[in-house]
């Protein structure tokens, strides 16, 4: 039996970079290369955060964290972003209506790893088997397979046996269950989807929430008050994305309020 790849801390302490122009910029080269989601999610991990759990942040640790560590770690990098917003656009599922709902990622309800995390032994048809709570590198396996059972191939990657991948095709319908939620029970958690009302059609919808689709900055606004710092004060680009983001907009900010009173800079 092979010895478990998932990490056993559900949701790990964590230290964010130092946030640039340049860090933005890096985000936006992994935000837009063509990766998968759970490949963009440890990209987005190991470039926001220099410390995960009190150890230097690499894609090969943040990969072997949990499902929903990740997940939790991805709400912590979007809030870093969303300070000064806190808004994000959802579509109702009735009328299709978009509106606006106020976010705290921070407040994101959380369910705690369950006994014997990150393993679980499960009584199935074959005998007793380990399975091991899905975590980073089987999301972006699984994201890359072509054709097959997901929910048995997802079985065979986080299976301890020597022979798991033989044995995922082997397992019942009611052993497969049994797995699932023998691992959904003990697995860390953090809510996903958020439960509202439309302002529209007043019908009870659900949005779910996903930081990579709105927290972090686009392009064109780092682009923007790149400019307009670079045109009021002269400074060169590297210089400006070296600069603290929030310190940047503040720069842009008072040089787009000298425009509108036409005070200009010079």
């Amino acid at each position: 039996m092979r010895s478990p790849e998932t990490l056993a801390v559900a949701f790990p302490s964590s230290v964010p970079a130092r946030l640039t122009g340049r860090l933005e910029l890096q985000l936006q080269s992994i935000l837009s290369a063509r990766l998968t989601r759970p490949e963009r999610v440890t990209g987005v991990l190991d470039c926001v955060f220099d410390y995960v759990g009190g150890t230097a942040a690499t894609p090969e640790l943040i990969r072997r964290l949990a499902t929903g560590a990740r997940e939790w770690l991805l709400q912590r990098a979007g809030g870093l972003f969303l300070r000064d917003r806190g808004w994000f656009e959802a579509s109702c599922q009735e009328c299709g209506q978009s509106f606006d709902l106020p976010l705290s990622l921070a407040d994101a309800p959380r369910s705690p790893a369950g006994r014997g995390y990150p393993t679980a032994q499960i009584e199935t048809s074959l005998g007793l088997r380990t399975f091991e709570v899905p975590n980073g590198l089987h999301e972006e396996k699984l994201a890359r397979s072509e054709g097959g059972d997901p929910s048995r191939q997802l079985l065979g990657l986080c299976g301890l046996s020597d022979h798991a991948f033989q044995e995922a095709l082997q397992f019942s319908a009611v052993d497969v269950e049994q797995i699932d939620a023998g691992l959904d029970a003990i697995a860390p958690d953090v809510a996903s989807e958020l439960n509202t009302q439309c302002p529209s059609c007043q019908a009870n919808t659900s949005a779910v929430i996903d930081p990579l689709e709105f927290s972090f900055p686009e392009p064109a606004s780092l682009i923007r008050e790149t400019h307009a710092i670079a045109s009021a004060y002269g400074w060169e680009e590297a210089t400006i994305m070296t600069l603290p983001s929030q310190r940047r907009r503040q720069y842009a900010n008072l040089i787009a309020a000298d425009m509108r009173r036409g005070r200009g800079m010079r």
